[in-house]
Parts: structure tokens; C-alpha cells; sequence
């Protein structure tokens, strides 16, 4: 239910009827209010009649406007962007944890093999009293 508000612009009370929120209107009217000074103040030696005044600040908000959907534009394609890239760094972030699990994988059964090696080893030194050679052995000096 529209509900009335009053607010003051160029020093003038004006009461709106609005389904908005009063606190989004008083921020209009200030935002309004302000350009109007604006303009009042950079033309404070020409007299501007009523309706240019309205159609210049008309203008100047439309500017803002546009000027904030533009920035609006380009943030929304920026966020995309970043949107595409977050979805590629993920889809990368996955295959290298795939990759690192068959690396952690591999590692486990080559130090599983190495292990057995060593025991084989082991066990062929102890059972059959093979002694590493000497250097005086490998060259035949006694």
C-alpha cells in the first residue's frame, strides 16, 4: 500500500506517494536536492529559467545514470570472467589431485618393491655369508 512521504528538494517540501522505502526516497530527494545546488552553484552569474534548470539537472542525473549502468556493465563482465576462470582453476585443482593421488600411489609401490629389495638383499647377505669385497678382492691383491 503506497504510503505518503514528505521530502525537500531546492528548499521546497513535497510529499511523495510510494510503495518505496522512506529512507530510499529521502535518498533520492537528497541526491536530487544536491544536483540542483550544483547547477545552481556553477551558474551563479546566468540566470537559467525554470525549465532549462529542471531539463539540465534531468540531464545530469540521466548521466550519472548511465555512467553507473555503464561501470554496472563492465563489473558484471569482470565477475563473469572470473566466474570462467574460477570454474577452469577448479577443473584444473582436480585433475592435479587425481595426478598427485597416482604420483602418492606409485610412490607407495616403488617403496613397497624398494622394501622387499632390501629384505632380499638382506636375507641373501645373512643366509649365504656373502661379505662385501674389498677393494683388495675386486683388484686381486691379497
Amino acid at each position: 500500500m503506497a504510503k505518503k512521504i514528505d521530502v525537500v528538494i531546492g528548499g521546497k517540501v513535497i510529499t511523495l506517494k510510494s510503495n518505496e522505502e522512506e529512507a530510499h526516497l529521502q535518498r533520492v530527494a537528497r541526491y536530487v536536492d544536491n544536483k540542483m545546488a550544483e547547477l545552481a552553484a556553477a551558474n551563479t552569474n546566468a540566470a537559467i529559467d525554470e525549465r532549462l534548470r529542471t531539463n539540465l539537472i534531468a540531464l545530469n542525473i540521466a548521466s550519472d545514470h548511465f555512467k553507473t549502468a555503464d561501470k554496472l556493465a563492465r563489473v558484471e563482465a569482470t565477475k563473469d570472467k572470473y566466474k570462467e576462470e574460477i570454474e577452469r582453476l577448479q577443473l584444473e585443482n582436480a585433475m592435479l589431485r587425481e595426478e598427485y593421488d597416482a604420483l602418492r600411489a606409485d610412490h607407495s609401490n616403488l617403496q613397497a618393491e624398494h622394501q622387499e629389495y632390501i629384505e632380499v638383499f638382506d636375507n641373501v647377505k645373512q643366509n649365504e655369508n656373502i661379505l662385501p669385497m674389498t677393494r683388495e678382492r675386486k683388484v686381486g691383491i691379497r
